[in-house]
């Protein structure tokens, strides 16, 4: 009976062997625990270390607030001024960045291009024009992260960009002023009448812009940037004429333009439409890990 006891205790010893053996070969490359979540693709390659995006597209919502520079040729005698106002406007994009290094954005921004007409005298008077509030950009950007891999993170870039206004060629606005203003004590009184007449351009106008931007990496698809921009108009977008009249006579002109020149200052929530990864690191270590296993073997 001895040899019996003995050739079962070989038997059992040689399966649990073979059993551990090919459980170290059909064992999972990407180990989880019973319950975690599955790998999603982003998640498998950050087992290999740092992620590498080839390219991304992505949409976006932006807001901002941005500044005009308003500019006066005459005063009328200092009875009219401007000033440069503040507004508010909103855009949407779409960019795409390549090896997240450079990117290429286009953008549609619902933002007004203002003119301020301000009535001076003992109870000023302030008029705000605005053109069709239309603007096109294409921009190019790139990170400051020079010589770096192809790896998404949060980081600076720069830009610089081109765009168009359309413009209507319409009247917004037409008004008329009038007032009275003594000579001096004992003498007659002067009667005052001033028109303002505000148009649009009749053709496109051009803008040109430098700009930096953080952006921030929230989650795999989405992105958050803050942004300053700083604009230079090419062409009066906005313009508003006045003639002076005193007595019924037309003595001086005077002319408000606005060509879209300013700074604007906001946010851009940006989700991810497709990101394409580099997987060489992938089938490199894949490689290796089949080449031990065959060392292993001999």
């Amino acid at each position: 009976m001895k040899p019996i006891y003995t050739f079962i205790v070989i038997i059992a010893f040689s399966n649990f062997v073979f059993a551990q053996d090919n459980a170290d070969y059909y064992r999972p490359v990407f180990p989880k625990p019973v319950g975690s979540k599955p790998y999603n693709a982003e998640s498998l390659l950050k087992t290999f270390g740092d992620v590498r995006v080839t390219n991304r597209w992505y949409a976006g919502a932006n807001g901002f607030v941005r500044t005009d520079k308003n500019m006066l040729n005459n005063t009328l005698d200092g009875i009219i001024a401007t000033k440069s106002p503040a507004s508010y406007g909103y855009s949407a994009s779409v960019g795409w960045i390549s090896h997240e290094q450079w990117a290429v954005e286009a953008e549609f921004a619902r933002s007004p291009i203002h003119n301020v007409l301000l009535i001076n005298g003992a109870n000023p008077l302030s008029y705000k024009f605005s053109n069709d509030k239309n603007s096109l950009i294409l921009r190019g950007k790139r990170r400051l992260l020079f010589g770096k891999s192809s790896l998404r993170r949060s980081a600076f870039w720069i830009g610089g960009g081109i765009g168009i206004v359309p413009n209507s060629g319409k009247t917004k606005e037409y008004l008329e002023f009038s007032g009275y203003k003594e000579r001096g004590r004992r003498q007659a009184i002067d009667t005052l009448f001033i028109t303002s007449d505000t148009r649009t351009n009749a053709h496109f106008t051009g803008l040109a812009e430098v700009s930096a931007e953080y952006v921030l990496k929230v989650s795999r698809a989405i992105d958050l940037s803050f942004f300053g921009r700083k604009q230079w108009g090419m062409g009066n977008s906005l313009t508003t004429n006045l003639v002076y009249y005193v007595n019924g006579l037309e003595t001086q002109t005077a002319k408000i333009t606005s060509d879209g020149s300013g700074w604007s200052f906001g946010i851009s929530l940006r989700y991810m439409m497709h990101i394409g990864y580099n997987f060489d690191k992938m089938n490199h270590s894949f490689k290796l890990r089949k080449e031990a296993k065959n060392l292993t073997d001999i």
